[in-house]
């Protein structure tokens, strides 16, 4: 009898995590459809330091929430032990990739202050517009 309640933890297990791969796949669209209204908006109105600046902000932003999920799902959900060289080599590889954009973007937050702050909103746009999304979906299926 233990045997059938271990196999639905698990089937639930299953669905909540395809639930939640589903629901930050969804984030990470909405943010990425926000970037190219942005981009789009800072390349033809403000030129090209205005979409430099939002791209390497809205990339900080994300470098960082992709973080947050991956050491998120570490700690909850245990794996098997992953080694030392693979860990810091993506490490040093993020690091690395965090620094170039975070440089780029206090660089170009002199000349324009307005694309480098949309960027680092690209996130909250992708939380918003889920959130939207799962309120419309809650509607038209008890509609």
């Amino acid at each position: 009898m233990s045997a059938g309640r271990d196999e639905t933890s698990a089937g639930e297990l299953d669905s909540r995590d395809r639930d939640h791969r589903a629901l930050m796949r969804r984030v990470r669209g909405f943010a990425a459809l926000g970037w190219v209204v942005f981009a789009a908006y800072c390349l033809i109105s403000r030129g090209l330091w205005a979409f430099l600046g939002l791209t390497c902000s809205a990339l900080v932003a994300m470098i960082n929430f992709l973080w947050l999920e991956d050491l998120i799902e570490k700690v909850l959900q245990p794996a098997p032990r992953v080694s030392a060289w693979k860990l810091g080599s993506w490490s040093v590889a993020r690091f690395a990739l965090f620094g170039v954009a975070l440089a780029v973007a206090i660089f170009v937050i002199r000349f324009d202050a307005l694309s480098v702050l949309l960027g680092f909103s690209i996130i909250v746009v992708g939380i918003m517009a889920e959130a939207v999304y799962s309120t419309w979906k809650s509607f038209v299926s008890n509609g």
